[in-house]
């Protein structure tokens, strides 16, 4: 009887030694039904996030960040892979790309009109506006684009990148 307990407890160890490693235990960020962020929870696998949380779409997976471009027009910043995972299906989206994350940038936009005759000016109120790739790099602070032109009117729309102009 001694010898049968003592291998039931050998067994025992052999399979508690055996468990599985905490390696697939994450840290997950909790959000809300539009993507805020409420709450970090750690040490948790995925079956157990799936047990308590059943709606994939309320956190994703922490880990090292990146820029993504989501279908061409929609810039996700400093994200891991898993939330860009999750907010492809989540919000219909087909596919994300990882790029740099100056890739799209805010900027203060203004409309300028300028009648000619009497050189009045008058400006639309300011914007913010996101551009991205190749935009991007070819503006800069005080840019001004003419918009249109005709012979009594220059309409232009003026760029900057502190709100200044």
């Amino acid at each position: 009887m001694k010898t049968g307990f003592i291998a039931l407890f050998v067994i025992v160890l052999i399979v508690l030694s055996c468990k599985k490693s905490s390696t697939d235990e994450y840290c997950w960020q909790l959000v809300d039904a539009v993507g805020n962020p409420i709450n970090a929870v750690c040490n948790k696998t995925e079956s157990e996030m799936q047990i308590s949380y059943p709606n994939t779409c309320s956190y994703y997976k922490l880990g090292d960040e990146y820029c993504w471009f989501a279908d061409g027009n929609v810039f996700i910043k400093n994200k891991p892979e898993d939330y860009v995972t999750r907010f492809l299906h989540c919000y219909g989206y087909n596919n994300a790309v990882k790029v740099t994350c100056d890739y799209c940038q805010n900027w203060y936009t203004r409309q300028k009109n300028t009648y000619k005759p009497n050189n009045t000016l008058s400006f639309s109120p300011v914007r913010i506006e996101q551009y991205c790739g190749d935009t991007v790099h070819t503006l800069f602070q005080g840019r001004e684009i003419t918009l249109r032109e005709t012979t009594d009117s220059l309409i232009t729309i003026q760029f900057s990148n502190n709100g200044i102009f």
